[in-house]
């Protein structure tokens, strides 16, 4: 009797087992469903009342992020593939004359995560939408090392790459610097994600001459979408660089770039000497190559491929410990805009204040042959901060002219279990647990649409401000803190 009994129990505990596990299975579905109409929600009011009931939901985040983000892919061709349009409905929209070329390895596979090239062409204000093509086909016979394509060499990286068209604007030679480039490289980045398994976490920017210049912009304003970025025959004039930390930069320069009566200065070799000399000096991780030869890609093909050979393994750090963000950014004076967004900082409101920019100012007194290029420090009006995660739970933060930020959290960057520390130039500004949430992640994604930039805790705070007439500098506390986040046991300080 008693082993019937103990038998009776043994099943009945593996059917709670089993109904508990059917329970978690069906939560985990429905947070994936409720997740899906909360990122398709067209209005905030609607997100808030999905929000209402996603923050019910208590079990792992990172399985229903992994199947927000898992997409069915099929076979593809190897080799190239001229110009297409966008294939998406919202993007076609949104992009209805811009083309994309392709070129996909022989070792792709759907079922496997493969990395992203993303190619910023040359020319100038009417450069055709079809400039891409010359650079990533295949090679043909009879062409010059300068103008013989490049499709081989990228296909032989294993990644796929993709050539966009520069956004149209007759009036800039200056298009991959458009303020729109930042939205229409994201958009093109999933575009491909909708056609191709890539890796998040390796995508790289490669750029030529006025691809060169938004290789340089895009670095400077949105480094965290790529594991890396490549400057081939490219200048700036203009940055806040210590922005670009945590994202390697490789600059190729040709020794024979400008040429009396040839080529002006635009991507003289010296703009390749400088930012070398200026990224050393403020500890960059950086690779710069000098080639033999002019401005043309053809010649820098053998350094182009050697690098993208070194970074086969390498990938995008959404967590890296030590980043920085300013704005205004962009690669010159006049491709300077506001930003508000790296890896795990948004800056939401600056103050009045000016903050230090490197600049290259180039003059030329007396024609080709005095030319030459000159670095200085300027200071203009802009914020700043700089981050840094001790590994300890404690966030260490820099700032110049910050109003309020955001700092985005994730398990892998702290323990939730633990208080939190954030301290700003020597000030507490924030000490306490913090939760991840569901519906902060998913805020993440909306933040930059990128599934490996998603971080489930976040800290909303405001910066102390100098209580004006006051000889000791006090600062109040009544102006700083925590505005908003997922926290418990919260204490905002300032000491």
């Amino acid at each position: 009797m008693r082993k019937r009994y103990r038998l009776l129990a043994i099943l009945l505990a593996m059917l709670v087992v089993v109904w508990a596990d059917r329970a978690r299975a069906m939560d985990e579905d429905a947070a994936v469903a409720l997740g899906r109409r909360y990122l398709a929600a067209a209005t905030s009011a609607e997100r808030q009342k999905l929000a209402v009931q996603l923050d019910s939901y208590q079990g792992g985040i990172e399985p229903v992020l992994r199947r927000l983000a898992q997409r069915e892919y099929s076979a593809v061709e190897a080799g190239f593939r001229p110009a297409e349009h966008f294939s998406t409905r919202e993007l076609r929209r949104k992009h209805p004359d811009d083309l994309l070329c392709f070129v996909v390895p022989k070792s792709y596979r759907p079922e496997q995560p493969t990395g992203l090239i993303v190619f910023l062409h040359g020319g100038g204000n009417r450069t055709s939408r079809y400039a891409p093509e010359a650079t990533l086909q295949f090679a043909g016979a009879g062409l010059s090392a300068e103008n013989k394509p490049s499709g081989e060499m990228l296909a032989a990286t294993g990644m796929i790459t993709v050539g966009p068209s520069a956004p149209w604007n007759e009036s800039s030679y200056y298009r991959w610097c458009l303020r729109q480039s930042d939205e229409y490289l994201a958009d093109v980045i999933l575009e491909c994600k909708e056609r191709f398994n890539i890796d998040p976490d390796r995508v790289i920017l490669l750029g030529h001459s006025m691809g060169g210049f938004g290789a340089y912009h895009h670095v400077l304003r949105q480094p965290d979408r790529f594991a890396a970025v490549v400057a081939h025959s490219g200048s700036w004039s203009l940055g806040y660089w210590p922005a670009i930390r945590g994202t390697p930069l490789c600059i190729i320069q040709g020794i024979d770039d400008a040429r009396p009566g040839v080529r002006w200065h635009y991507t003289d070799i010296e703009y390749g000497r400088w930012t070398d000399k200026i990224l050393k000096a403020k500890g960059l991780d950086h690779v710069y190559m000098e080639r033999e030869g002019n401005h043309g890609f053809g010649y820098g093909r053998p350094q182009i491929a050697e690098y993208l050979e070194a970074a086969r393994k390498l990938r995008r750090d959404p967590y890296y410990p030590r980043i920085a963000l300013a704005s205004p950014q962009g690669f010159g004076r006049s491709h300077c805009s506001p930003m508000a967004d790296s890896r795990w900082l948004t800056l939401n409101e600056s103050r009045r204040g000016e903050i230090d920019y490197d600049e290259l100012v180039c003059h030329s007194p007396g024609g080709f042959d005095r030319w030459r290029l000159e670095h200085c420090v300027e200071r203009r009006r802009g914020a700043s901060i700089e981050a840094v995660n001790r590994g300890d739970n404690t966030i260490e933060l820099t700032m110049r002219n910050v109003a309020r930020l955001t700092v985005w959290l994730h398990p892998r960057m702290i323990d939730p279990s633990k208080p939190v520390v954030v301290r700003a130039d020597g000030k507490t500004l924030y000490r306490g647990r913090v939760k991840p949430s569901l519906v902060t992640a998913l805020d993440s994604y909306l933040r930059r649409r990128d599934w490996g930039l998603v971080y489930s805790m976040k800290l909303e705070l405001r910066t102390p401000v100098a209580e004006r007439g006051e000889e000791d500098g006090e600062t109040q506390a009544r102006a700083a803190g925590l505005l908003k986040g997922n926290n418990i046991d919260a204490c905002c300080v300032v000491k």
